[in-house]
This record gives structure tokens, C-alpha cells and sequence, in this order.
């Protein structure tokens, strides 16, 4: 008896040290894992894959600050590209490259990487792509909202988060407000939202308002939420309460291209309305005209075309040819000194160039511009991210 239990206590301790072998055997880099799956028979491999992710807490892995794998299984037999903001969305200087974020298979699996930078700071979005189908990564818990529907998010280890989105704890809230206007310029109606920041309705009346006119307002609006990034911003006094007006355009291309009658009915019409409907401060250098993208082209034309009604531009990711309504105009070069200007480039933004370019013409005319690049790409997260940036540059109080 005293032998058998004897045995039976050598087999107990023997089981606990090779499981304390086997965990402490637990890769714990890529390449680690890439030698022991080496090593495995093909069947083994993929619980060994499946733990490490599960202990990285998801995908991609990020390694030595800057290294990004991204692992997925195949999904009914096909495997994904990953495209994103680290690889340019499969663009290059000669086009869509469709064999950009093809994957690696992981011998006997049916599981497949792909290893990819970005900077130690960076914010990044992506997809898996089947064929033309876009996916977010099912594996990485942060998904970020765009106009093209949802994505995967990666935070590089010294990305610095925004708490005005990302942070959902309830502050004081402005009033939103849906008008339609009829506009005798445009010979139709445009949606408009109003937003009046928190204590508005309370202030005594002599209590003015800087105004920010935003176009693409729906997106703004609707989708990227920008009322409660604005109640947020304004709590915790990193802005000046402010009024917004977001305006909706029917052909933004039309309209945003230095057309006529888009420019009169935001300056004849529009700003006069809300100046009369609301407690602003009616004066250039309290009014902001901000634009996104294509709009930040509109927001740059509406601005050099009345400096006597918006004194303070945002061209935030604006396209190449934007700085040729500068460059171009000897009128605009004139104007644009007396505007403050803040123009802001994603450094994976495909069209990076395009705020470069206008902050190079800006300083050649000696307009005051203040000038970020981020380390993000060109999406709806970085616009409104970077609007506390925009409002502290413009509506400081002047010198």
C-alpha cells in the first residue's frame, strides 16, 4: 500500500511539472510561436495558434512598438487580404494593386498572416477584404464606425486617445436642432441642424456666441455624433461653448466647387439667418467655416471669397487641388491674410499632399495657418477627433 500510494504521488508531481512546463512553454512572441508551430505535428497547430491570440487578448499582435501581424482562418475556404491605413488600401502610385494584403498561409491550418508597420503612435483602420466584400476582423475587440460601414481599429502602444470620443460618461448636453431652409440662391431647400451648446437657453442675453459652420453636416450629424463630442469638449473646457451650424449639400461636388449659388446662400442667406435666429457673435473672428475632405476645398473657398464673414478656416485632410484657390487668385492671396487658418494632414491619408500643399501656399502669402499632421488616415474618426485641435488653434483669444 505504502508503495502504490507512493507511486500513484511521483505520477501527481510528475503531471504537475509537465504542466508547468507546458505553460511556461506558452510562446510569447511571434516568432516564437512560428518555431514551436514548426515543430508540431499539422494537427496540433491550430489550438496552439488559437491560445496564443486568445492570451495577446486579440489581433493584430503589435510587437517591438512599431510590428503589426494580423492572423486570420479562412472563412469558407477563402482567405482575406487586409487592407487599410498601413498599406495604403492596396493604392499605389500606379493603382489599385489587388495583390497588396494577400496573406500567408500557416502550413497544415487554415489559418494565414500577414505582418505589416506603423508608427509608435499611430491609429490605424483596416479590413479583411474577400473578393469585394469588407469585413472587420472578427478576432479584434475595437471596431471603429465609417461611411463605408464598420472597421477594425489597431492602437499602436503611444497612441494618446481622445476622451471627447472615446469617453461615454454623461456630461451637460446641447440642444440639436433639424430646420429645413428654403433658399432663393439654390431655387430649393437644404437640411439644416443647429446645435446650441449646454446653458444656452439660461445665459442672459448679452452672452454672444462664436459659430462654427460645418459642412457635410449630416455625416457630421448623424453619423460621426458630433453634438456629443462637442458637449464633451465644451465640459471639460477644452473649447469655448460654441454654436454650430451644419449644413447639407444636395451635389457636394457641385456645389463645393466655387459655385455661385452655393456661396450665396451660405453668405447671403444662411449666416444672416442664424445671426438673426441666435445669440452669436456676429463678427469674422468669431466665425469658423470647417470643411473635411473634399468640403475642406468648399470651406477654403467660402472663406477667401468672404474674409469679411468667416475670419477663421479648418481644412481638415483637404484634397491636392485645393491650394491652387490660393495660388491661383490674386484676390484669395489677398484675403487669405487676413484669416486664420488651420489645415490638418493624416500621415496615412492617400492625399497628404493635399494639406502640405496648402500649408506651403499659406505660409508663401503669409497667411497665419497653424499646421498638424497626425499619424492616422483619411476617415470619419480622424475628422472629428481632431476638431478640438481645430477650435483651440482658431478661437484663441487674439493677440
Amino acid at each position: 500500500m505504502t508503495l502504490l500510494r507512493a507511486g500513484r504521488g511521483l505520477r501527481g508531481c510528475l503531471g504537475l511539472f509537465l504542466f508547468t512546463v507546458s505553460c511556461a512553454g506558452e510562446p510569447q512572441s511571434w516568432s516564437a510561436l512560428q518555431k514551436q508551430l514548426a515543430g508540431l505535428e499539422a494537427e496540433d497547430r491550430a489550438a496552439v495558434i488559437e491560445r496564443f491570440v486568445a492570451a495577446k487578448g486579440g489581433t493584430p499582435i503589435v510587437e517591438n512598438q512599431t510590428r503589426l501581424i494580423f492572423l486570420a482562418q479562412d472563412v469558407n475556404g477563402a482567405t482575406p487580404r487586409v487592407v487599410g491605413d498601413f498599406n495604403a488600401w492596396a493604392s499605389t502610385p500606379q493603382g489599385y494593386d489587388v495583390s497588396v494584403g494577400t496573406m500567408t498561409r500557416i502550413a497544415g491550418t487554415s489559418w494565414s498572416f500577414l505582418e505589416g508597420t506603423a508608427y509608435t503612435n499611430a491609429r490605424v483602420e483596416y479590413v479583411f477584404l474577400f473578393d469585394a466584400e469588407a469585413t472587420p476582423d472578427p478576432l479584434n475587440p475595437h471596431t471603429a464606425q465609417a461611411n463605408a460601414g464598420p472597421r477594425s481599429e489597431a492602437r499602436m502602444p503611444f497612441w494618446v486617445a481622445q476622451p471627447e470620443t472615446d469617453d461615454e460618461s454623461a456630461v451637460p448636453a446641447g440642444l440639436v436642432i433639424t430646420d429645413t431652409v428654403l433658399s432663393q440662391s439654390l431655387g430649393g431647400s437644404r437640411q439644416v441642424w443647429y446645435y446650441l451648446p449646454p446653458g444656452y437657453a439660461a445665459a442672459t442675453e448679452d452672452t454672444l456666441y462664436p459659430v462654427m459652420y460645418v459642412l457635410d453636416g449630416g455625416n457630421y450629424v448623424e453619423k460621426m455624433d458630433v453634438p456629443r463630442v462637442l458637449d464633451r469638449l465644451i465640459a471639460s473646457q477644452d473649447i469655448p461653448p460654441v454654436i454650430a451650424v451644419f449644413s447639407e449639400p444636395a451635389d457636394r461636388v457641385e456645389e463645393y466647387s466655387r459655385n455661385p449659388k452655393w456661396r450665396a446662400f451660405i453668405s447671403s442667406e444662411l449666416v444672416p439667418l442664424v445671426d438673426k435666429r441666435f445669440r452669436t457673435f456676429p463678427a469674422p473672428d468669431h466665425r469658423v467655416i470647417v470643411g473635411s475632405s473634399y468640403a475642406a476645398y468648399g470651406a477654403v473657398d467660402l472663406a477667401v471669397e468672404f474674409p469679411s464673414i468667416f475670419g477663421l478656416c479648418a481644412a481638415i485632410a483637404p484634397p491636392p487641388q485645393t491650394a491652387s484657390i490660393v495660388a491661383n487668385q490674386a484676390r484669395a492671396r489677398a484675403a487669405a491674410v487676413s484669416i486664420r487658418f488651420f489645415v490638418l494632414g493624416g500621415i496615412y491619408d492617400s492625399m497628404i499632399d493635399g494639406a502640405r500643399r496648402l500649408r506651403t501656399t499659406l505660409d508663401d502669402v503669409d497667411a497665419p495657418v497653424s499646421y498638424l499632421e497626425v499619424p492616422e488616415g483619411h476617415n470619419t474618426n480622424t475628422f472629428r477627433a481632431h476638431l478640438d485641435d481645430a477650435l483651440r488653434a482658431l478661437l484663441r483669444e487674439t493677440p
